[in-house]
């Protein structure tokens, strides 16, 4: 950890809110799109599995667009899907190992959810396949395992707060959050991935 600078939580929270700035209502009406297929899928068994991981994707391929001052619509939502494979199978496997790390010691769960908090980002922004993305996140996060856990933190402050007002904060706190962990990953990928365990 000695030889790898930590991100600065508070300028990645800023960093955020200023990524959202730039098109609040398409970032607020992505969410609202997004949460509205969740629900509709909610009434289908599994369809939650496939839905989400390729809509998560292209919020991030939205942030992505945006902070890189390119042209972005609603249908960038939709591009998320064509990463539909390895987002799926990287949201399984991931879900799985958290899964029996919960069960057997629950930080072993806690310490696998965050370490594999970036695979998505590495596929859509680096077209990794899910397990290369998978593995970098794991060996990335472990280094930034301490900084990484406070921004996880906040962010979990931030979506509580947001969510008292009958969820509609949400609308802003989501792409808000995501652009936050987007500063956090973008950061540290400047970086050369680790050989860490």
């Amino acid at each position: 950890m000695d030889n790898h600078t930590s991100p600065d939580i508070g300028d990645c929270l800023r960093e955020g809110w200023q990524l959202y700035l730039k098109e609040p209502l398409l970032f607020s009406g992505a969410t609202a799109l997004a949460a509205l297929l969740m629900a509709l899928a909610s009434w289908i068994p599994l369809a939650h599995m496939f839905l989400a991981p390729p809509l998560l994707a292209g919020m991030y391929l939205m942030i992505i667009s945006v902070d890189r001052d390119e042209p972005v619509s609603i249908r960038r939502l939709f591009d998320g899907f064509s990463f539909f494979v390895p987002v799926v199978l990287s949201s399984v496997l991931i879900s799985l190992i958290v899964s029996i790390g919960l069960v057997l010691l629950v930080l072993p769960g806690i310490y696998a959810a965050l370490v594999y908090g970036i695979t998505t980002l590495l596929i859509v922004d680096r077209g990794m396949d899910f397990w290369p993305a998978m593995e970098s996140s794991r060996k990335t996060l472990h280094v930034y395992i301490w900084p990484y856990l406070l921004l996880a933190l906040l962010l979990g402050v931030i979506f509580v707060l947001a969510s008292i007002p009958l969820g509609l904060g949400l609308l802003v706190a989501v792409p808000v959050c995501m652009g936050a962990q987007y500063r956090f990953y973008r950061s540290i990928s400047r970086e050369p991935i680790p050989n860490s365990p």
